[in-house]
């Protein structure tokens, strides 16, 4: 019998495509020997298809109670037809005179197959990583008792190996603040790898930071420090990183507070990760839709910025803030993962670990274009060095400080990686949505 593959493509590809994916964002294109399927199960509206040794390790040292699953790929089809999909497959497999290539393209919307519903859809997972056989969740134990692993931990949060660990961490909550009326922040330490060589600096800083208690009023499970629109944060020193990297932020914002730069250097030319402010007062409907916003050292021209309110390049559309609390999308806590990869390309991660934005690096291959970087003059670049001095704001520019709530803030001095992004994210909107 001749071979016989099958192809299954979920999305057109992107700078998100993976080749491999635990929860299968990202997994954009899939093909996979039909010898390799193992069986196929029916649910209502669709098949789902399971396969043998079909994932990036041919073996792992797994601990008690952890196992690899199938990598898995489902099909939608008309309901009621579930089973009449399931053999038409089965026919596929068994025939000499079916085509070699069995193909479902939810990007074309075409399918091989009748039964296959006109809207397709198609959902694949190819696991790098073990689950807990018991509560389903992605394992990372390191020993055979289910031991808990703290030492890639960082206040709650596990970064999952010590190189995804953070040289700058700020946790709120962990601050000092004095005892009378507002409670003014007066010491804040890193609790990064980079230790006290970070820590705020608040005789430099500007402006207080006042103490915020958890509660529904703010969306927050943890302490906070509110911002004003002339205060800022000022690190004992510099903190430089110049390749890739990944920083995220938890905080709130209201009607009456701006979205403005969370962190920047002294002199204003790094800045980050929104430029823009919200419309004090205005509704979901009327607001300034959220931008992703970066610039760098030695930069001077308009930052890169990329709307979340679209689908570009396989993004999910997420649109921010959202501060109608009648609203459906009403939101208090807010979580977003920045990272810049090896290329310069910066992707944006929201509360629920979609990908939201992404801001392609510009080709510098052309020599104009070269030279405008190299002055600092080319609008939308990517390059430099990330410079941080300041949290809360970035140079003198007191008009578009951030003003709202914020609960963490933090620098991993690499790219983690898109599918560590996404986890890092989940995680922080778990332990600090209130």
């Amino acid at each position: 019998m001749k071979r016989k593959y099958f192809l299954f493509r979920k999305e057109d590809l992107s700078l998100l495509s993976s080749s491999s994916s635990d929860t299968g964002q990202g997994l954009s294109v899939f093909g996979v020997s039909a010898d390799l399927m193992s069986y196929v199960t029916a649910i209502k509206g669709g098949v789902t298809l399971y396969f043998n040794n079909a994932t990036p390790y041919e073996e792992s040292n797994l601990t008690n109670g952890e196992s690899f699953e199938k990598t898995s790929v489902t099909v939608n089809c008309d309901e009621g037809k579930e089973v009449d999909l399931v053999e038409s497959i089965m026919n596929f497999l068994s025939s000499d005179s079916s085509p070699s290539i069995l193909k479902f393209d939810a990007v074309a919307q075409t399918s091989d197959l009748k039964e296959v519903r006109t809207s397709l859809d198609v959902g694949a997972s190819l696991k790098t990583h073990p689950v807990n056989r018991i509560t389903g969740d992605v394992s990372f134990q390191s020993d055979n008792g289910f031991t808990a692993d703290t030492g890639n931990k960082v206040n709650d949060i596990d970064f999952l190996s010590t190189e995804n660990k953070p040289v700058v961490d700020f946790e709120f909550e962990t601050g000092t603040y004095d005892s009378g009326s507002p409670f003014n922040l007066t010491a804040l330490a890193n609790s990064g790898t980079g230790g006290a060589v970070y820590d705020i600096d608040i005789s430099d800083s500007i402006g207080n930071v006042t103490k915020v208690d958890s509660g529904s009023s703010v969306g927050l499970s943890k302490t906070s420090g509110a911002f004003l629109s002339t205060s800022s944060l000022e690190m004992e020193n510099t903190l430089t990183i110049n390749g890739d990297y990944t920083l995220y932020i938890v905080f709130n914002v209201d009607q009456y507070e701006a979205v403005g730069p969370t962190y920047g250097s002294i002199n204003g030319e790094t800045i980050g990760f929104s430029v823009t402010e919200h419309t004090p007062g205005a509704s979901s409907s009327t607001s300034n839709v959220g931008l992703i916003g970066v610039r760098h050292q030695g930069k001077t021209a308009s930052p890169a910025t990329q709307s979340t309110a679209n689908t570009d390049v396989g993004t999910v559309a997420y649109k921010w803030p959202s501060v109608n609390s009648t609203s459906p999308s009403y939101q208090q806590c807010y979580v977003f993962v920045i990272r810049r990869d090896a290329s310069n390309n910066i992707y944006a991660y929201n509360h629920e670990g979609d990908a939201v934005a992404i801001i392609e690096s510009p080709d510098l291959n052309q020599s104009i274009v070269t030279t405008l970087s190299d002055l600092g003059t080319l609008p939308g670049d990517t390059t430099g060095s990330l410079v941080i001095d300041q949290i809360g704001g970035a140079g003198d520019m007191a008009k578009s400080t951030f003003a709202g709530n914020m609960a963490r803030f933090g620098v991993v001095s690499r790219d983690v990686g898109d599918s560590v992004s996404r986890n890092l994210a989940k995680q922080l909107f778990n332990l600090y949505k209130f």
